[in-house]
């Protein structure tokens, strides 16, 4: 790793704008070499300089380097370093985030893990922020492709389970990033700070269940402020879980209406098929036979997976297949077996 000398500044990022700093010093590479007395006079304020002089707690990424994805570059107030463990390459694919509830239902986590499992088929990876609820089921089903932004910094401790799936996740090939330096522990500011991070690596965001006073909220917000798309799952009214997620669709956000939006959001562009006639079969019906998983299928059709999973979805939303347990899909018939 390159040390770069704003790595120990970007704990600040979120309370000085140090974009426009960077852009005044002659951007990226031109900041690296700049000394204190130069980001002073662009505009750094003096009671952070001292910061300059502190060395990384760890390895990164940071905006001068290669790995640095180029869709959290220029962000009103957005991160400009990240410590990081993990597998750096899932910065550089396209990144939807699949957030929500704590206290989320166990149709929440459901919709979590469906979601995760077609980003993660499609070639994209889900980012998150490695809390309880809806956060980790989408984690867990992404598998390696996942991102989780943490709340505090390496060095403090996480709970059992909590370190547990960090471990998952790293086992698998999956990343792990976080702002704060290592001696940081979690505190109720720097979860919101952290969101912001969450919206500024997604290229769009899906809220499953969220209170209508919370941090998901927090994250939508400030991914539509980064000029994401934010997509949320409607919920009964009457539900808790339910009022973030309605007071989004309100202010405009788009509706989930399954996997098909959410690999539209992704960029995976699904084809939304019209209904089979009652005299010729679907084909991809025809070869699921009596049951396949998605890479089980793409090798029988040859189709790409974005394209078999959008197709899947709308024979689901037709009736005629389920998912079932072990990521697979069946026939309707064989699906409703005991």
């Amino acid at each position: 790793m390159v040390v770069c000398p704003w790595f120990s500044l970007s704990q600040v990022a979120a309370h000085v704008d140090l974009w426009p700093i960077i852009g005044r010093l002659g951007g990226a590479s031109a900041a690296a070499r700049a000394g204190p007395a130069a980001w002073v006079a662009a505009g750094l304020p003096l009671g952070h300089i001292a910061l300059l002089d502190r060395p990384p707690d760890g390895p990164g990424v940071h905006v001068a380097g290669p790995d640095w994805p180029s869709r959290a570059t220029g962000l009103p107030f957005g991160p400009v370093a990240l410590y990081a463990e993990g597998n750096i390459a899932r910065l550089r694919a396209p990144g939807l985030a699949i957030i929500g509830a704590r206290a989320c239902t166990p149709s929440g986590r459901a919709r979590a893990r469906r979601y995760a499992e077609a980003v993660a088929a499609a070639g994209g990876v889900v980012i998150s922020g490695l809390a309880a609820g809806i956060d980790a089921s989408a984690h867990e089903a992404a598998g390696g492709a996942t991102i989780a932004v943490l709340g505090q910094g390496f060095g403090a401790p996480l709970p059992s389970w909590q370190a547990a799936l960090k471990e998952r996740i790293l086992t698998a090939g999956g990343l792990i990033v976080t702002e704060f330096p290592a001696s940081q522990a979690a505190a109720l500011w720097t979860f919101p700070v952290r969101n912001r991070v969450i919206a500024a690596l997604a290229s769009a965001i899906v809220v499953i269940e969220a209170a209508s006073r919370s941090g998901t909220k927090i994250t939508a917000r400030l991914a539509l402020e980064y000029g994401r798309e934010v997509a949320a799952v409607p919920g009964p009214p009457e539900a808790p879980t339910s009022q973030g997620c309605l007071d989004l669709i309100e202010e405009g956000a788009r509706v989930v209406r399954g996997p098909t939006t959410v690999l539209d959001l992704l960029g995976a562009t699904p084809v939304r098929d019209a209904p089979p006639s009652s005299t010729q079969a679907d084909p991809v019906l025809t070869l699921l036979g009596n049951g396949a998983t998605v890479d089980e299928l793409a090798e029988r059709c040859g189709l790409p997976t974005a394209t078999l999973l959008a197709r899947l979805a709308a024979l689901e939303q037709q009736g005629q297949v389920a998912r079932v347990a072990g990521a697979r899909y069946e026939p309707r018939t064989c699906a409703l077996r005991p």
